[in-house]
């Protein structure tokens, strides 16, 4: 070996540097080549995955603190997403009956069920409208009757209630009869008006 070939450093700590660049420049080239010589011969490809389905018959929607704020499921009455207030007290609700029809229904902070809409057995829409002490105060869309089906019943109106009653205090609106396909309506105090 000739002594004289080799480098000189003026101290230790030159040495150990020039020694750590010649190891790191070593090792970045072996990895370079490394990486070139298995992409070069490798006959594998790689896809993307496609992404999987997720089933259940449940989701919920839970805060940071393990609250559920939402609920997503399925059960024999249909489909629906319910949006939670204060825990279990439901505050909204969109969904599905298990026969197709959509509906929405709304709930003030008692719990108690105030907006609904959705679709008669006809798919006719009505909406109904209820305060904190009864369902059903005011009634606005088809008004469908007591028996099914109802081919040729067209009944449309608008009708407030009062508390306790099923019986309109004041109704308007159109419904059919033998002699005119539409014939309008005001009632007031269950008296018919003219």
């Amino acid at each position: 070996m000739d002594v004289d070939r080799l480098p000189t450093y003026a101290n230790e700590h030159d040495m150990v540097v020039g020694t750590m660049i010649i190891k790191h420049f070593c090792g970045l080239v072996v990895a370079c080549v490394a990486g070139y010589l298995g992409g070069t011969l490798s006959s594998k490809t790689v896809s993307a995955s496609h992404p999987e389905i997720v089933r259940s018959t449940r989701f919920e929607l839970v805060n940071g603190a393990g609250a559920t704020l939402a609920t997503w499921g399925s059960d024999s009455t249909g489909s629906r997403m319910c949006f939670r207030y204060r825990g279990d007290a439901a505050a909204m609700e969109i969904g599905v009956f298990a026969d197709g029809r959509p509906f929405v229904s709304m709930y003030g902070r008692d719990g108690r069920r105030r907006l609904v809409m959705q679709f008669d057995q006809a798919d006719k829409p009505m909406l109904g409208m209820s305060d904190e002490r009864w369902e059903g105060r005011v009634l606005l869309g088809f008004m469908p009757p007591d028996t099914w089906p109802h081919s040729n019943w067209d009944h449309w109106g608008l009708v407030f209630r009062g508390f306790g009653s099923q019986h309109a205090v004041v109704g308007m609106g159109m419904t059919n009869s033998r002699n005119s396909p539409a014939e309008p309506f005001l009632r007031i105090g269950g008296k018919n008006i003219r």
